[in-house]
């Protein structure tokens, strides 16, 4: 996780909560889990963020999802070097039933919705669902990054 934590070093802020997920990628884009709880590819694993909670000791969860996520992309296009070791996930907005449908198209585990509007809660919420595909044509421990 050098690149990663290399990156959260330039993070042109005192402090920051960031909600996401370390990955490892392959070369078509897909995640390898099985190399990154293996390490061998530990130094290469990124962050691929999808919220911020805290900003310079101001929290930032009783925020509206899209007011958060343009925080975070402000965070992260800051620094150039940011983009080496931390990634935007990529928000779709539309049609929820369509966009999973593709997801499983494409052989993806699934996607991750989270309601517009709402604010930040720790726990389980219904303004965020995990929609795993039933038929996948994949390892379940692959995903896209965006």
């Amino acid at each position: 996780m050098t690149r990663t934590r290399g990156a959260v070093a330039a993070l042109p802020v005192d402090s920051a909560v960031i909600d996401g997920e370390a990955m490892l990628l392959r070369s078509d884009n897909t995640s390898d889990f099985d190399g990154l709880r293996s390490r061998q590819g530990q130094a290469e694993a990124i962050l691929v963020a999808c919220d911020v909670l805290e900003v310079d000791g101001q929290n930032v969860r009783p925020e509206p999802l899209e007011e958060r996520r343009k925080r975070l992309a402000k965070l992260l296009r800051a620094n150039k070097a940011m983009r080496d070791g931390i990634q935007l996930s990529e928000a779709i907005t539309g049609d929820g039933a369509a966009i999973f449908r593709h997801a499983c198209g494409m052989g993806l585990e699934g996607i991750v919705s989270k309601r517009i509007g709402s604010r930040y809660v720790s726990g389980r919420t219904r303004a965020w669902l995990k929609t795993q595909s039933a038929e996948r044509t994949i390892p379940p421990r692959t995903r896209l990054a965006s």
